[in-house]
């Protein structure tokens, strides 16, 4: 019992995230949004009801981080509202529930997990993608079992990053530090397989920042040449850089590069949608033709992009970059709160970058850099429940709340310097 002339203070942990059970079933939770396989596709939904009863199970968590993570919403209201304007309202409420729902998971998993666990579960599960890849009949040349080749790059280059970030991450487990050490190589061999320019920069990006963030921020007082190294990381970045404003500045440059890959400066009939995209926009700039008013099997200038692009007739393509698409279906208001969410996270991630850095945050922004470059010619930060995306926006989630702390007992003092602790 305290006494009357004692004074009491709360004991708290930090909260350790997601337990060994929970984190095995978030890395099946990315094997089901990951694999192209129909019959696992209803697990989804049994997945959403477990990510929702934390409402109720941890509630005060959740709604905490639904609070902090508000920016995250504005988007996904406006693309649940387009179904008033949109022709197909039925298929765009569809589509705007699911956007919502993977908003929400993406704020819930920030509340439940810590970074180091998110991108664990990411890595583990990034294994069994890997191997899925090498099994299937279909080489990664030719899209494997996504059917896209920049689809699939993509993919494992988000396992390399994770599996690199593992690897130089001394907090974590040394088994799973080996088997970043036995992977990295396997997840670039299969970037480099699958042939695809974009991919294989992003790649070398990816490589470049996360080891030269690492020392810049995490090793610089114990390297002997610094300044080398830095110098590595800066070219790197700025290939980066360079890389996404030529596509949209210089047309004879774009050629020259790009022939010495064999490939050319339509981007595989790229150029062809991002115009047929802009005359969409002017003729709708404020509000969009509304989600899934577009690519339908009715809509004659959708019709005429498969054509052209030798896709089957009522292919539901996108227009191979994110801006556009989200400014073709929800408008220039759409894009407003698109890019408050990216700007969001940007600035949440540098602020833990050059306030606390870890292994973490630099993988965090390390997705971030190669979603933005990869942003300009894919359409991956668009689509609900996808790998790509749930990192790149979670990265900032899980860095705009607080820290959680658990309350575990009461320390009382009395004023005879005598100390007792009262567990709960």
């Amino acid at each position: 019992m305290m006494q009357n002339d004692g004074t009491i203070a709360r004991v708290y942990s930090s909260r350790a995230g997601g337990t060994l059970f929970e984190q095995s079933l978030f890395v099946i939770w990315f094997l089901v949004i990951g694999l192209p396989i129909d019959a696992i596709t209803p697990l989804r939904y049994l997945f959403i009801l477990y990510f929702f009863s934390f409402f109720l199970l941890d509630s005060r968590n959740v709604f905490s981080s639904l609070a902090r993570s508000w920016w995250l919403l504005p988007f996904a209201m406006i693309a649940l509202l387009s179904f008033y304007w949109s022709p197909y309202a039925s298929a765009a409420l569809r589509l705007a529930a699911l956007m919502c729902i993977s908003t929400l998971i993406i704020i819930i998993s920030a509340a439940r997990f810590t970074p180091r666990q998110i991108i664990r579960c990411v890595f583990i599960s990034s294994i069994f993608l890997g191997l899925y890849i090498v099994a299937y009949p279909v080489p990664i040349t030719e899209g494997g079992p996504w059917g896209s080749k920049n689809f699939a790059a993509l993919h494992m280059l988000t396992a390399f990053i994770v599996s690199f970030v593992t690897i130089l991450d001394r907090g974590e487990t040394k088994q799973l530090r080996m088997l970043g050490v036995l992977f990295t190589p396997f997840f670039a061999f299969l970037v480099i397989s699958a042939q695809s320019t974009t991919a294989l920069f992003m790649l070398f990006v990816s490589f470049v920042m996360i080891a030269g963030l690492r020392v810049f921020f995490l090793d610089a007082r114990g390297v002997r040449n610094l300044f080398g190294f830095l110098l590595v990381f800066a070219f790197g970045l700025g290939l980066a850089i360079m890389y996404a404003m030529l596509i949209f500045v210089d047309q004879q440059v774009i050629d020259s590069f790009l022939g010495a890959f064999g490939k050319d400066s339509s981007f595989t009939g790229r150029t062809s949608l991002w115009d047929e995209a802009e005359h969409q926009i002017s003729m709708r700039p404020l509000l969009g033709v509304g989600l899934e008013g577009f690519w339908q099997y009715d809509i004659g200038a959708a019709q005429t992009l498969n054509e052209n692009d030798h896709k089957p007739f009522g292919t539901n393509l996108t227009f191979h970059n994110v801006h556009l698409e989200v400014m073709v279906h929800t408008g220039y208001v759409g894009y407003s709160l698109f890019f408050l969410s990216i700007l969001a996270v940007i600035i949440l991630n540098l602020k833990r970058l050059f306030s606390q850095p870890d292994m973490q945050v630099i993988g965090f922004c390390t997705v971030i850099v190669i979603g933005l470059i990869s942003s300009f010619v894919e359409s991956s930060l668009w689509g609900p429940f996808n790998i790509q995306a749930f990192l790149f926006f979670v990265g900032g989630a899980a860095y705009a709340q607080r820290p959680s702390r658990k309350l575990i007992g009461h320390l009382i003092i009395d004023n005879r310097n005598k100390q007792a602790f009262q567990a709960q």
